[in-house]
């Protein structure tokens, strides 16, 4: 059974830390697609936004690739942090998986800084702030959208979803 999972987080709040951790247990059939690599392909530095169109287009596209596979796990490993823009953009995904889910991190602040300090390249603190200005919670559309919606607030659960996965 193939399965799309959209993580949604600010940075610094684990998904990246997710899906290696998904990747080491599964080991097989598990395709990661990370904005921040593809900005390292593209651009040389995950910081370097000015390709973003292309690094979103290609973002988008590499699922269908991995869909092909029956049975994939592909892993959207992006900020998401706009409701609608989220479901908009996996709207063409959703006929190529048997099951779409969403997997939001929703960490206090305070511990996300933490994290994302101890990042290989660790986020500016105004674009950090901006990101808990601007990210939405799940909503309506999502509930919609999503065969399943899962809510980490610690750590401890990841080892759960990796067993529900």
């Amino acid at each position: 059974m193939s399965k799309l999972i959209v993580l949604a987080g600010v940075p610094g709040s684990g998904k990246s830390f997710f899906s290696t951790l998904l990747k080491k247990i599964r080991k097989s059939h598990i395709y990661v697609v990370s904005s921040d690599e593809l900005r390292n392909l593209v651009n040389g530095d995950q910081a370097d936004l000015s390709q973003d169109k292309l690094i979103f287009d290609m973002f988008y596209e590499l699922p269908k690739v991995y869909a092909l596979d029956k049975d994939a796990i592909v892993l959207l490993d992006a900020t998401h942090p706009n409701e609608v823009k989220r479901n908009e953009v996996i709207k063409p995904l959703i006929p190529l998986f048997d099951e779409v889910s969403l997997v939001m991190f929703k960490f206090d602040k305070e511990q996300v800084q933490t994290q994302n300090i101890e990042r290989e390249h660790p986020v500016p603190q105004f674009v950090l702030d901006k990101f808990f200005e601007i990210f939405e919670d799940v909503g309506e559309i999502d509930k919609k959208t999503f065969d399943h919606i899962y809510v980490i607030t610690d750590k401890t659960q990841l080892v759960t979803l990796v067993d529900r996965i």
